[in-house]
């Protein structure tokens, strides 16, 4: 999907990656030293931003997806879809970063400090595709944590695994199992807390960026 993308750019995507998650535990320090939550805010703030294998997981997810789909459980193929759709936007915002931190001069190496995400984040704009981006990610949030506690998912998460292993794509279903087993230790409260703090956070940062968004809110 990136294959033109110039090593620069690359490293910045990364750099810009790297100050997300950076933000990410800033904000929801609590639940990444909670014993019950440690995987799920892993899940949710890394993995799910993790570049590592990204290529390998995009490649599959395009190409392969539409062969296997109907071959999965409609809760599993939801999460999936959702995870491309989470995947495409925030690539594309990303890289769209990435080239405003180069065209800034950013020195590789350099590690950029939250006011400067903030203000590329401000300056990049694109306030529209990044409310849909929160949209999707609050909705996944609900939704993993749904599929992890309906009581048939104990009962279909390791055949799905094998299912996908044998059709050659389980690194498409591997977010969604590791998301499976990050959210099935949380308690419905303990979840509430969470998806109350993250929708508050989250949007008041978008807010704080683009004032427009919550006079239109």
């Amino acid at each position: 999907m990136n294959q033109n993308l110039s090593e620069e750019i690359l490293v910045a995507r990364r750099e810009i990656v790297r100050a997300q998650v950076e933000r990410f535990h800033m904000f929801y320090y609590d639940f990444f030293h909670r014993s019950e939550t440690i995987a799920m805010a892993k899940f949710f703030f890394e993995t799910v931003y993790n570049l590592d294998g990204k290529e390998e997981w995009e490649s599959l997810a395009f190409q392969t997806y539409g062969k296997v789909k109907n071959m999965l459980k409609e809760g599993t193929r939801e999460s999936i879809e959702r995870l491309m759709e989470l995947n495409s936007i925030t690539d594309e915002l990303d890289i769209e970063m990435a080239k405003l931190l180069v065209s800034k001069g950013w020195v590789f190496g350099n590690e950029i400090k939250q006011e400067e995400y903030f203000q590329l984040f401000c300056e990049l704009d694109k306030r529209d595709v990044r409310k849909k981006q929160l949209e999707v990610v609050l909705f996944n949030l609900k939704k993993f944590y749904e599929l992890a506690h309906k009581p048939v998912s104990a009962y279909i998460i390791k055949p799905a695994a094998m299912m996908s292993k044998l059709l050659g794509v389980y690194p498409l279903f591997k977010k969604v199992e590791q998301g499976y087993y990050a959210t099935l230790p949380v308690n419905q409260a303990l979840f509430d807390e969470f998806y109350a703090l993250v929708q508050e956070k989250e949007w008041d940062f978008l807010f704080k960026a683009f004032p427009s968004l919550k006079e239109e809110s």
